[in-house]
């Protein structure tokens, strides 16, 4: 297959035949020139949350290019070219993340940014991408990114916070919850969640006995946990973030209350058990993606892992396959435009379903259609760059997320069209 060039190497290449024609050479340098396109690297910038709130889920997405990227560099590369990454830390913070995004544009010249995980991160980021022409690729949960005028160039591979509020409705209710109370941080984020949360549960047939809105850094939760409490609800759904449960939840074993306690995986994760102590955990409810644990994405990765990867490191694994595999059936053209282009062709249907490199460039060597099934998912873009996610119900069990359930994304989508 023919490797694309652009107009300034095809002519630097022509140049330089001219010449090797008045050496008695004509084609060599033509050739050669021809040669180090094919091994120009692909470059990546992974623009990551290596310290700060997001660090846990930071660190595994890097582990996940780096094998994504290893992956790829031991078949051969795409059409020769080898996959080069470029790693900053956007720190979970936008300052920092957009002097990363600037480097990685103007320095380093990458040809697409993948990782950023806060949606204050993307926010702040997607207009140097886009700027620049560059794809962006986040994990980001804001229902603003879906809706930027981003010329196609913002891709989220992560579930977007719209779908939050019915799916905690969805989950309470196939817990048998007839009750509950809501406490919500003081931010676009918590207070939407609290609104959307209490229309679906009521809506399904529960009743909502209590809400309260705090605001973070506080000395003291303790009347803000009595309130929402005051209505003994069957569950507690935490609309905030991780230091906050901690203290919520200490509160909450003081005054010896009952309930059972729902939250986001990113609220209730390993540093919140730890903070609480297993004990305390035990049993509470953990809503989060799943995994596609039944593709050969998923089953692939695991083995270069050698662990079980958690979604954010499925969804890096992914992010950069799908690069790689739309540069690919662009025959070697690594621009925005191209990557554009050809993402929806490798990514949705139709196509024969692949979930592995090697299967994958197999088909398209051989003038066939594919359809990457991805580690964390389906991994089929809508016209704004949004994927659909399956969620899994989990119990903290032991000090560690158990899978109970899983709910289809397709039965949220019903619930919200109902």
């Amino acid at each position: 297959m023919a490797v694309q060039v652009s107009r300034r190497q095809f002519i630097k290449a022509s140049v330089a035949g001219a010449v090797g024609v008045a050496l008695g050479d004509p084609f060599s340098l033509l050739q050669k020139a021809w040669a180090q396109t094919a091994q120009e690297p692909i470059r990546v910038g992974v623009l990551t949350p290596l310290t700060g709130g997001g660090a846990v889920y930071g660190r595994s997405m890097n582990e996940a290019y780096l094998a994504a990227a290893n992956e790829i560099n031991q078949a051969g590369g795409v059409l020769g070219r080898p996959i080069r990454r470029f790693v900053e830390d956007s720190q979970t913070s936008p300052d920092a993340a957009v002097r990363a995004a600037r480097k990685l544009v103007d320095v380093n010249r990458v040809h697409v940014i993948m990782g950023t995980w806060s949606s204050a991160v993307t926010l702040a980021v997607a207009p140097i991408a886009i700027s620049a022409g560059i794809p962006l690729f986040c994990t980001s949960s804001s229902p603003l990114i879906s809706d930027l005028d981003d010329r196609d160039l913002v891709y989220r591979t992560v579930y977007s916070q719209a779908v939050m509020g019915p799916l905690f409705a969805i989950s309470a209710r196939r817990l048998r919850a007839n009750t509950a109370a809501v406490l919500a941080l003081n931010n676009p984020y918590g207070i939407a969640l609290r609104d959307s949360f209490a229309s679906y549960f009521e809506r399904l047939g529960g009743k909502l006995v209590g809400q309260v809105t705090y605001n973070p850094g506080q000395a003291s939760y303790r009347s803000e946990v009595q309130q929402a409490l005051a209505g003994r609800p069957d569950v507690i759904l935490h609309a905030g973030y991780q230091p906050d449960a901690v203290q919520l939840v200490r509160e909450w074993v003081n005054l010896g209350l009952g309930g059972m306690w729902m939250g986001p995986g990113f609220a209730f994760d390993r540093a919140f058990i730890e903070g609480v102590g297993a004990r305390v955990a035990e049993g509470m409810v953990v809503i989060e993606g799943v995994p596609n644990q039944r593709s050969t994405a998923f089953r692939r990765l695991r083995e270069v892992l050698r662990r079980e990867p958690d979604l954010f490191a499925a969804m890096a694994w992914d992010q950069l396959m799908v690069v790689a595999l739309a540069v690919y059936a662009a025959q070697g053209d690594s621009s925005g435009d191209a990557i554009k282009r050809n993402l929806r062709r490798v990514a949705n249907p139709p196509g024969t379903i692949v979930g592995t490199w090697r299967e994958a460039v197999a088909l398209l060597k051989g003038g066939r259609e594919i359809n990457y099934e991805g580690a964390s998912g389906s991994l089929d873009f809508d016209a704004k760059g949004d994927v659909e996610t399956d969620f899994g119900i989990y119990r903290i069990v032991q000090g560690r997320w158990q899978l109970q359930e899983v709910v289809p994304y397709r039965e949220v989508r019903r619930v919200i069209q109902q």
